[in-house]
């Protein structure tokens, strides 16, 4: 009978035991939850922060660029023309160096080799057209008062070398071949006095070589099409 009674009271203490343990076990599963999801809320709150000051930051900026952009516009809407006179004189001096196409009133001189010389002709280096000759031209064109001045569409400026390789001349570092189409922008009436009796273009025409001359209100003269490269000058400081 004792025996039974123990037994019974073991049991007892088995139940009593195992429910404590289980009742434990939940309670500390539920403490982690909370603290993982304290945890949780604390970075998500530190994450929502950094990223508040970042856009702060960037509105910041933003409103910077925004009140420099309405300074500009007032300026312009005072009519200050300063940013126009730059624009201006930057085409100005694109147009003087050849940087830019260029349209105005000129004359357009074209020159070419007589087709009919002989080649026993005594007179054969005089009917066709030389290197000097084109640059014969072009200095009475200058002379003349030509603003720009191109050869068969190569922009002559204050560096270009008009050479002659054999049979072949060149401007600036191309090939060009009869005929010579040497096109001025200028006041064309002067421009047309390098026709005048003694000039350059006179003592051609009577050595033979073609000549045809064209005034006009709209010649086209393109840019220089090659890079500027300045080895010894340098601006003063």
């Amino acid at each position: 009978m004792e025996k039974r009674q123990i037994a019974i009271t073991l049991g007892v203490m088995c139940m009593l035991l195992t429910s404590g343990i289980i009742i434990q076990v939940n309670t500390t599963k539920k403490n982690t939850i909370s603290s993982n999801v304290r945890i949780s809320n604390s970075d998500l709150r530190d994450e929502v922060l950094e990223w508040k000051e970042k856009y702060e930051r960037v509105y910041a900026e933003f409103q910077k660029s925004e009140n420099q952009l309405e300074e500009i516009r007032q300026q312009v809407a005072k009519g200050n023309n300063t940013f126009t006179e730059e624009e201006q004189e930057l085409k100005s001096i694109n147009a003087l160096l050849g940087l830019t196409d260029l349209t105005g009133e000129g004359i357009v001189v074209t020159v070419a080799d007589n087709n009919n010389a002989n080649i026993k002709d005594e007179n054969l280096f005089e009917e066709l057209v030389h290197n000097l000759d084109i640059i014969g031209i072009v200095n009475e064109l200058k002379n003349s008062g030509a603003e720009a001045i191109s050869i068969n569409g190569q922009r002559v400026l204050s560096t270009t070398a008009i050479d002659c390789a054999g049979a072949v001349i060149t401007v600036n570092g191309e090939k060009i071949n009869s005929p010579f189409v040497i096109s001025a922008i200028g006041n064309k009436d002067l421009l047309n006095g390098i026709t005048r009796p003694g000039s350059y273009i006179g003592f051609m025409e009577e050595g033979g070589v073609i000549v045809k001359i064209e005034k006009s209100d709209e010649v086209k003269i393109p840019k220089y099409n090659k890079v500027i490269n300045a080895k010894h000058m340098t601006t003063k400081k």
